[in-house]
């Protein structure tokens, strides 16, 4: 597949439709594997999907980076080359061998105008067993205006006995009331659902985004306009392999009307 972002004329197409894209944030950093998936109602941007952002091992050290601060151990496995995404049937996919031996890949495929198909596998190509290892995969949604805005009054999660709570809500819980923790890699398991949603400024629609089974943290964060459902893998021996399946959806309707279509939908 051509790198991307290509011509004015790509992009002009891009944007007409629902569509699944190779995307990238800093030419200078070819490691970094992003998407661009565009909600199938807007001519006017896409989510950014770092896929995934880092890879952490239990004991916190960083498997792999897109990106990080300077100085921090996110990037001390140093530059690695680019690897392009390939066309695969409804989207993108890639794989990628890190100087550890260790190798990750995913796929973004669209099932429906409303969900898209998200896919993540590591293989443990090291000596030693993987343990405790997690994922952050982060939908950037600056660049569609409608779910664009720095709070995260507009994230919502679900709660068992409050049913669906502004993000900031949920987090004065005091008890524990479901088995997803909200924040970063870790916080109290609040949350009885796997999704993390952002609702538009605009209309009666949103963005909503899940790890199902495997979502091990839901993040939103208010200087960034963005969202996390981030997964965990169980530990890999050497030579094995897991793979996981998420979905990014685009719903029209209401948060109550997301809530019926994921009891009927799964």
């Amino acid at each position: 597949m051509a790198d991307w972002p290509g011509l004015d004329v790509a992009y002009r197409e891009f944007i007409k439709g629902s569509g699944i894209r190779p995307g990238m944030w800093r030419p200078h950093a070819a490691w970094e594997q992003v998407a661009w998936v565009k909600p199938p109602w807007s001519e006017e941007g896409h989510v950014w999907l770092d896929f995934p952002e880092v890879i952490i091992g239990g004991d916190g050290s960083f498997l792999y980076a897109g990106h990080g601060p300077v100085g921090h151990p996110a990037v001390t496995h140093g530059a690695l080359p680019k690897v392009p995404w390939r066309e695969v049937a409804g989207g993108i996919a890639f794989e990628r061998t890190l100087p550890s031996g260790i190798a990750f890949g995913g796929s973004v495929t669209g099932r429906d105008e409303c969900r898209i198909d998200l896919r993540l596998h590591i293989r443990n190509g090291s000596g030693e067993t993987l343990r405790g290892v997690k994922a952050q995969t982060c939908a950037y949604l600056r660049m569609i205006d409608e779910f664009a805005q720095r709070t995260n009054s507009n994230k919502y999660v679900h709660v068992a006995g409050g049913g669906w709570m502004p993000f900031p809500e949920a987090l004065k819980i005091p008890e524990p009331r479901g088995k997803i923790r909200l924040g970063w890699r870790g916080g109290p398991p609040l949350a009885d659902l796997p999704w993390v949603i952002t609702l538009s400024s605009k209309a009666e629609q949103l963005v909503a985004m899940t790890w199902h089974a495997d979502t091990f943290s839901l993040i939103g964060n208010p200087s960034h306009p963005c969202m996390h459902a981030d997964p965990a893998f169980p530990d890999l021996a050497p030579g094995a392999r897991h793979a996981i399946q998420g979905s990014l959806c685009f719903f029209e309707g209401s948060i109550a009307d997301f809530d019926t279509y994921l009891q009927q939908s799964g």
